[in-house]
């Protein structure tokens, strides 16, 4: 990307990301007056395949997250790291390698340093040695820590929805996937879609990633230990506390991208919304300015499971398995 591409980018997401701030909406209207309305949670580990199932709805007129509406529905939509304020700590993830919104900065200096991963909370967050402290339920409520976060959310409606008594929030902040008890108790009505990816493809995939300090350095059977346990207690929190009759559903990232529309339709209609032919990627759509990670919409990339499922040995499957096995059976991944 050259430069001045590279400043456009930066221009429009900043511009998006701190409307909230400065939108002379502040100046008419209190978030008093605004409603949430069945927030949408997509919940899953990053790398998932989460973005395009995001993107789908966001493009929805009067769907919003927490960095823009349906004019730019490539927008931040974590709030739990893209919020331009502070969130209370129990929806908040922090690592030295987030950069967005622009201009934050996430790291207080009181982080745990990890012995093998320090600070990092990518792919990590979730292993046994942090679970514990990114899980929370309806024990951890308390009425300061939810008008915080409805806060950050009117906010978003506020500044990007075309309509306010008709907005829906959305959001994929992965960590959640640990704190569905917690936001059910702030938010009965919400709706919870739960995606997941075969483990052995997306676990070996981060266990290849050489894209932070800790991983280069890390060897393979640790960083497959990490990520398997991290996979494993994401879907075991989030699949206990979803079973029931509620608003929710699983969809797996390879059924999304080989049936994208019968995925996208089973999705919205837990959502209560409904279903348009311009909410798939098509050839003739155009990202909005300022977007990044085009490859995440048009064409649909399948198959991409295949290079790392065709590259595993029966040693990193042993790795993975011991610790996936019985969540990955349940949920059809089998090796």
């Amino acid at each position: 990307m050259n430069k001045l591409k590279r400043l456009v980018q930066v221009a429009v997401n900043t511009y998006w990301e701190y409307k909230p701030a400065w939108t002379p909406r502040r100046l008419t209207t209190g978030l008093g007056e605004i409603d949430i309305d069945r927030p949408i949670f997509i919940v899953g580990v990053q790398g998932g395949g989460l973005t395009l199932l995001g993107r789908m709805i966001h493009r929805k007129r009067n769907v919003v997250s927490i960095g823009g509406g349906r004019r730019f529905w490539v927008g931040n939509n974590e709030m739990d790291k893209q919020y331009i304020g502070q969130l209370p700590d129990d929806f908040t993830l922090r690592s030295p390698e987030y950069q967005s919104p622009t201009f934050k900065q996430h790291m207080t200096g009181n982080e745990y340093d990890h012995p093998v991963f320090g600070t990092s909370r990518n792919w990590t967050y979730a292993c046994d040695d942090l679970v514990d402290q990114y899980r929370k339920t309806e024990a951890d409520w308390t009425p300061e820590k939810e008008t915080a976060l409805k806060r950050a959310m009117k906010e978003s409606i506020r500044a990007y929805a075309d309509e306010y008594d008709e907005a829906r929030f959305l959001d994929m902040s992965q960590t959640f996937a640990l704190k569905i008890p917690l936001l059910r108790k702030i938010f009965p009505d919400s709706r919870f879609i739960v995606q997941t990816r075969n483990p052995y493809a997306v676990c070996l995939k981060e266990a290849q990633d050489d894209s932070y300090p800790w991983r280069r350095e890390a060897d393979m059977e640790t960083k497959l230990r990490i990520f398997s346990e991290h996979w494993a207690n994401t879907y075991r929190y989030a699949l206990r506390d979803l079973d029931d009759e509620g608003h929710n559903t699983i969809i797996k990232f390879e059924e999304l991208v080989q049936a994208p529309e019968e995925t996208l339709r089973t999705v919205l209609g837990i959502a209560d919304l409904s279903y348009e032919e311009g909410l798939l990627p098509q050839e003739h759509h155009t990202l909005p300015l300022g977007a990044s990670e085009g490859h995440k919409w048009h064409p649909i990339r399948t198959g991409l499971n295949e290079k790392y499922l065709d590259s595993i040995d029966k040693y990193k499957i042993k790795s993975v398995k011991e610790r996936v096995k019985e969540i990955a059976n349940n949920l059809g991944y089998n090796l």
